[in-house]
């Protein structure tokens, strides 16, 4: 009895230290990431239902997540590969993976919003830019290695910035 006992200690002692460990980082953690998460309905003309993960690091590098953006043809599906923050706004962008056959590889820029809790009715969001490279003249302060990176700032208003009946949720380490 004496030894199941002991048995028993050392393997929930052994669980906590390695639950330690894990927490701590020290079993490659990492670093506290950027979190963009939610959806909804965009009011926009044609109103359009979007979600959107987004992860980074706490630079905005290493992006990774995905976006859809869907309603009455044409909808996207992308792969988030850029992500920048400006207060409780984010860019994210990256490329296009299923939508229209002239959109299918080119890349993306959209804006969201978190401007209150959950059911606040107070976020917004809407495309920056659809193969931005292509503009002319450029979009303007583009990274030359966009989407891997994106803009450091932008106009939230380029194609619109809509009302969303939803939720965005930003977090930041």
């Amino acid at each position: 009895m004496k030894r199941t006992l002991l048995m028993a200690a050392v393997a929930v002692g052994a669980l906590a230290v390695a639950g330690v460990a894990w927490s701590s980082g020290v079993l490659g953690g990492g670093p506290a990431q950027i979190r963009i998460y939610g959806g909804g309905v965009v009011a926009t003309p044609s109103p359009r239902t979007i979600s959107i993960e987004a992860n980074a690091n706490p630079d905005g590098l290493g992006a990774w997540g995905s976006f859809r953006y869907a309603g009455a043809p044409p909808g996207v599906r992308g792969e988030v590969t850029c992500l920048t923050m400006a207060g409780s706004s984010a860019l994210v962008g990256g490329f296009i993976r299923e939508g229209p056959a002239n959109l299918i590889g080119g890349d993306f820029l959209y804006a969201v919003t978190d401007n209150g809790p959950p059911g606040a009715g107070a976020d917004q969001a809407g495309f920056i830019d659809v193969t931005p490279e292509l503009d002319t003249p450029p979009y303007p302060g583009l990274p030359a290695d966009f989407p891997r990176t994106c803009p450091a700032t932008a106009d939230l208003n380029v194609f619109g910035s809509f009302p969303i009946s939803g939720d965005i949720s930003i977090e930041t380490p």
